[in-house]
């Protein structure tokens, strides 16, 4: 075994005085175990999802948890889930999918009003925010609220009601999950509003301002947060929660960034002890920049650890 250690990574007279795991016959080997090992981690994936796949756990119920909980921070009122927004949403995530784009407008046109409109949804205002890659709920919204435009939907006092959709699939050739999520105002609320308010307007005027009990200390019923206004439930009574997860054997974007940072690891350990070795003992050498490479794979093992999946727009 030290034989073998020192033959891979420690150059000397027998090979050649470099280390024999960056000789080009031991890079053109990694380099095909590499490319055969993504041919067969797709052909598993393809085939045998529940062995291979993309592990994640999400559900409509912790988003909409984590935008109120945004929203209540700012003194706005909690957003209520929407059938309707909700069915809006899916048909948004389901015509991506199908149709192989990632953008708010489709390239045939439509746009992401069209969902909103066939769900029944007779908007007032209405807006989106889509993500992609995320594993988990709460880095999902973490990226839109980092994010100024998707932060001013999330925030918006324009907005009611809200609605969801979670879909796992292959798009533009990369296995993916895709969060939509719908905001809207209906027309008919704001109507109801405007009424109100002329009434409230009027009895204020001749209601005494002299009360023991301001309006500022009367109890006021806010929607529970995650409850449908129109309270729909399962027959047990509970209200229905749609969670989507995948629980493969193998997570293959933990697995394929474990597999890249343990190659480039062992790499860039043979190039530095073959720097070292070759500088203690000025052995001369007319070709290779052992310090070129040995940034080169600092810079991919960083860009390993900070990559993310997750994209918004």
């Amino acid at each position: 075994m030290i034989k073998f250690i020192k033959h891979y990574f420690v150059p000397h007279k027998g090979n050649n005085h470099r280390s024999k795991i960056i000789h080009n016959s031991s890079l053109l080997v990694l380099v095909v175990l590499l490319l055969f090992t993504s041919w067969l981690s797709i052909l598993v994936n393809k085939t045998n999802p529940e062995i291979l796949g993309i592990s994640y756990s999400m559900s409509d119920q912790e988003l909409l948890l984590l935008v109120n909980q945004e929203r209540i921070e700012k003194g706005l009122s909690p957003l209520k889930m929407n059938a309707k927004l909700t069915e809006a949403a899916k048909g948004k995530a389901n015509h991506m999918m199908q149709n192989n784009y990632w953008a708010h407008f489709a390239p045939d046109g439509t746009t992401p009003w069209k969902f909103i409109i066939s769900s029944g949804y007779d908007y007032m205002y209405a807006g989106e925010n889509l993500a992609k890659g995320f594993v988990n709920s709460s880095d999902a919204v973490d990226a839109w609220m980092d994010s100024p435009t998707h932060r001013d939907n999330i925030l918006s006092n324009q907005y009611s009601d809200v609605g969801f959709a979670i879909v796992e699939g292959n798009l533009q050739g990369e296995d993916t999950v895709l969060v939509v999520e719908i905001f809207g105002y209906e027309k008919s609320q704001y109507l109801a509003k405007a009424d109100l308010d002329l009434v409230e307007s009027t009895s204020s005027e001749e209601s005494d301002l002299t009360g023991s009990d301001s309006d500022a200390n009367k109890a006021v019923d806010v929607p529970l947060l995650g409850v449908n206004s129109d309270k729909s439930t399962d027959n047990s009574g509970k209200f229905q929660i749609n969670i989507s997860e995948a629980k493969p054997i193998v997570d293959l974007l933990t697995s394929a960034k474990t597999f890249s940072f343990v190659l480039l690891s062992v790499l860039l350990i043979a190039f530095i002890i073959d720097f070292l070795v070759i500088a203690k003992k000025r052995i001369p050498r007319l070709v290779g920049n052992n310090l070129d490479h040995i940034l080169l794979l600092s810079v991919f093992i960083v860009f390993i650890f900070i990559y993310n999946m997750g994209r918004i727009i």
